[in-house]
């Protein structure tokens, strides 16, 4: 049984009177211990897919299933025990300006009761694990982009959740920048165990650090498998325009010598 299990999954809104189709009939199977990619353009329906994934959005048709058990069928109470194994991180960081970075990683700890101290030991340990432990009493205005998002990961990994769900969490930050985070949500994934799944509209993120990968374009899931197959022979007209794009921008950047250095590590 794959961890995460998605059938059947549709997601409407209602905007200005009118229902827009976000999602339509998804169906995706993400194993144990995965890197798993979910990439499309801007406004695919990718980010309401992730969302979907620990109920922040709940579906108006279909199912997600956690190691079996289908979420709809949860209290809310059993609900938010459930999320406590789902961890997530963004794009904007979404960290507490007025604390440090120990007290950020502490926060979803002191908020499942676990005393000050013991928490304070956990985030530590945390904030070396991503490698920034010099940096605890720094607030988010100090840090680098970087940096900020390495609190981020550290803090949630605090409630040691089974899945860590990436929400475009390296579109702000610049190509180095980037290689380092994927490397080290690689080592994460290599050291516990914990299935990632990766939302981004970047072809060079995926390649980077994906085993497979779904694609959606226009709320529909249209191509899904190895990301090396799908990159050998894409048969979307949506995998075609995205690893199009990578291969322009990789040739562009041998254009600009200024930039190559950096960019091409981008895109390699």
């Amino acid at each position: 049984m794959s961890e995460i299990e998605i059938r059947n999954l549709t997601k409407k809104f209602e905007v200005k009177g009118q229902v827009v189709d976000a999602l339509r009939g998804i169906d995706l199977s993400i194993e144990k211990g995965d890197i798993f990619g979910i990439i499309g353009m801007s406004g695919a329906g990718k980010s309401t897919l992730v969302r979907s994934i620990n109920y922040l959005e709940k579906p108006t048709e279909g199912k997600v299933l956690i190691d079996g058990v289908d979420l709809e069928s949860l209290t809310e109470k059993q609900l938010r025990k459930k999320r406590s194994e789902i961890g997530m991180i963004f794009q904007s960081f979404h960290l507490l300006e007025q604390k440090n970075a120990m007290d950020n990683v502490c926060f979803p700890l002191e908020i499942a009761g676990m005393k000050k101290k013991q928490a304070r030991e956990k985030a530590r340990k945390l904030l070396e694990t991503v490698g920034i432990g010099d940096k605890e009493k720094s607030y988010p205005s100090q840090l680098s982009g970087g940096q900020k998002q390495r609190v981020a990961i550290a803090r949630a990994l605090a409630t040691e959740p089974k899945i860590l769900l990436c929400d475009e969490a390296t579109s702000a930050l610049d190509p180095q920048t980037t290689k380092s985070i994927l490397g080290l949500l690689k080592k994460i994934n290599e050291k516990y165990g914990i299935t990632i799944v990766i939302i981004t509209h970047q072809m060079s993120v995926v390649s980077q650090i994906c085993k497979k990968v779904a694609i959606i374009d226009g709320g529909v899931l249209v191509e899904e498998g190895d990301v090396e197959e799908i990159f050998r022979s894409p048969k979307s007209d949506a995998a075609k325009e995205l690893i199009f794009e990578k291969k322009v921008r990789y040739i562009k950047n041998f254009e600009q010598p200024e930039d190559a250095e950096g960019q091409v590590k981008e895109v390699v």
